[in-house]
């Protein structure tokens, strides 16, 4: 959970607090009815009270402080182990009180690790957990051996009948059990949230380019192992900003970003719904066009060329900048192409055939010479 140690020993307090006073308005709704009563301890009535109360009380009292000591920077690492080990107590004193090895109290246990472990370090947990579990095995114990009593809230009455069979005893132990149900229920979806979204996060980030917006070189690596693997056809046009490197140490490379973003843009404008644009590295970029058909990627990058030959970059009021881009066009119906590697090669060399060619241009591979080589240039 995204959330600081205060807010969640905060959070968990106050859940503690609201179980605690649902525990209280089960005596009184118990007292109420006559048909309960006898299953209930009347002796055992004012010293329960009194025992919730003050841990209602405490629970609060202890959020209080959090809230005052968050300023203090070692606290942070302290209020968990107090907020554990008194909710941990206050708990042994509630499972005490319905009965140590009930159903309410086991689950209760159970659902309440879970929780802990995923709210807080483990660290935290199994060293105030180990010695509260401890702590009820030996309750166990006693209370099987008669050294204390057990589920000393219910009358002798019901305790020397099948509890299963009582009504009263089986709601009550529903009763218990539903607020820390719900309550884990609750933790665990805000805790699925944020997972989900993290993971958004963390793929968005290792598929995109964050200076850009549009796929990075690993995603466009993917796309054509997919093409690849459904044996579709594609073609790749590669493009390198011209003199983007004289643009960087005249202006800066604030102005060079300005420029890679605002090519990303018009890319993404001038290719097909289809097709995929992604930033191959530096000031270059790569498209993606199905169908491997060479006039169409040849089309969309003559389409590119233009609409960034025209754009102009305002740096302010008297000055402004003009970019252009060298394309190279290959598609996976070549022959001598097997590999991505090969057809990236394939359309690097046009790129240079471009540049050589006094840039601004778009060349595809079908005019260079085809020479299949061991050796590949890119590798994507």
């Amino acid at each position: 959970m995204n959330w600081s140690n205060f807010k969640k020993c905060s959070l968990v307090l106050l859940l503690g607090a609201i179980d605690v006073f649902s525990w209280i308005l089960w005596w009184y709704f118990s007292q109420g009815k006559t048909d309960i009563q006898q299953w209930i301890n009347q002796d055992f009535y004012q010293t329960y009270l009194s025992m919730l109360s003050l841990a209602t009380f405490g629970f609060f009292v202890f959020i209080f402080l959090i809230w005052s000591l968050n300023k203090i920077a070692f606290m942070d690492k302290i209020i968990p182990y107090i907020t554990i080990a008194y909710f941990g107590l206050i708990f042994i004193y509630g499972a005490y009180c319905i009965g140590i090895s009930s159903p309410a109290s086991i689950a209760g246990f159970v659902s309440l690790i879970t929780v802990g472990l995923v709210l807080f370090e483990r660290r935290v947990v199994y060293l105030t957990i180990v010695p509260i579990s401890i702590f009820i095995l030996i309750s166990i114990a006693l209370t099987l051996t008669g050294k204390i009593a057990y589920a000393p809230i219910f009358s002798e009455k019901l305790l020397t009948m099948p509890l299963y069979k009582n009504e009263f005893w089986v709601y009550s132990m529903l009763y218990f059990y539903i607020p820390i149900f719900f309550a884990s229920l609750v933790l665990f979806e805000i805790l699925l949230s944020q997972w989900r979204k993290r993971e958004k996060m963390i793929e968005h980030v290792s598929i995109i380019d964050p200076l850009t917006g549009i796929f990075n070189r690993r995603k466009i690596s993917e796309n054509i192992d997919m093409l690849k693997q459904q044996q579709s056809s594609f073609a790749i046009v590669l493009l390198d900003l011209d003199y983007f490197k004289d643009i960087n140490d005249k202006y800066g490379h604030d102005i060079g970003d300005i420029v890679l973003q605002q090519v990303a843009g018009i890319l993404t404008e001038n290719i097909h719904e289809e097709d995929i644009v992604g930033r191959f590295g530096g000031e270059e970029f790569i498209i993606l066009t199905r169908g491997g058909q060479l006039v169409k990627a040849i089309d969309i990058a003559e389409r590119c060329r233009k609409a960034i030959e025209k754009q102009v970059i305002l740096l302010d009021t008297h000055r402004k900048i003009s970019i252009t881009a060298s394309f190279g066009v290959a598609a996976s119906i070549n022959p001598f192409i097997i590999t991505k590697e090969e057809i990236i090669r394939q359309a690097d060399q046009a790129l240079y055939l471009a540049k050589k060619n006094g840039r601004n241009q778009v060349r595809h591979f079908l005019e260079i010479k085809i020479i299949p080589s061991i050796e590949s240039k890119r590798v994507i």
